[in-house]
């Protein structure tokens, strides 16, 4: 997919904190470090659920390092890893981030990291959930493509057998950010244990005062508190 790069210097519009400007083509040629692409992703509409972090776009910033920010409708694509602005007249335009700008939507931020990783991909949209010195807290929002089991038995009559539509689910998970890599959380305590990032007798002690429930992005954020002074 072609891409028309922005690379003009940044001029200041706004400051954050004050009323925001409006979400524009125009202006984000003004921010910079925005990527606007060529052509929308289109996904097929016999598929069910959605591939977007929410199928309805929702008010949202595009806030940039030197605290420029811009207001509008946005919303994710999870499978293209890309954002989405609608203007007033309906039209839609994706556009790419490079990791010098946030998105926040709905108070929450997400922002364009490099991963690196050969099973997750060279990048990725992850939501912030705690950033600490020594230790830091995303949420990867994904989505995958969930096909229909086909029957082996076929039964016109009664419907028996009849496969559905193959459905988006949802497919997230977090990741810790610890020396400039990025390691997937895993859901059990014994995988965790095994990943050698915390020192063992510790964890015990944090785990058995905690309740520590891997699942759950509070105690996840409590863990990286107690590990990035501990």
């Amino acid at each position: 997919m072609k891409k028309i790069i922005i690379l003009l210097i940044l001029i200041p519009i706004v400051s954050y904190g004050q009323n925001l400007s409006e979400l524009t083509e125009q202006n984000l040629f003004r921010g910079g470090n925005v990527f606007l692409l060529d052509k929308l992703n289109k996904y097929d509409n016999d598929i069910d659920g959605t591939p977007y972090l929410n199928p309805d776009f929702d008010k949202g910033q595009i806030i940039f390092e030197n605290g420029n920010s811009y207001g509008g409708e946005i919303r994710i694509d999870l499978v293209a890893q890309n954002f989405q602005i609608k203007g007033k007249n309906g039209k839609i335009t994706p556009i790419e981030v490079n990791n010098k700008v946030k998105i926040e939507i709905k108070g929450k931020k997400y922002k364009l990291h490099a991963i690196n990783s050969s099973e997750y991909g060279d990048i990725g949209i992850l939501r912030e959930c705690i950033e600490l010195e020594n230790i830091s807290l995303y949420f990867f929002p994904r989505k995958k493509l969930q096909k229909p089991i086909e029957a082996g038995i076929s039964a016109p009559t009664s419907g028996y057998g009849k496969t559905d539509n193959p459905e988006w689910k949802d497919d997230g998970f977090y990741f810790f950010l610890m020396n400039q890599k990025y390691v997937r959380v895993p859901t059990k305590y014994k995988k965790l244990v095994e990943l050698k990032l915390f020192d063992t007798n510790k964890l015990k002690s944090f785990r058995k005062t905690n309740k520590l429930d891997l699942r759950k992005e509070e105690k996840l954020i409590e863990l990286v508190e107690y590990f990035n002074e501990n």
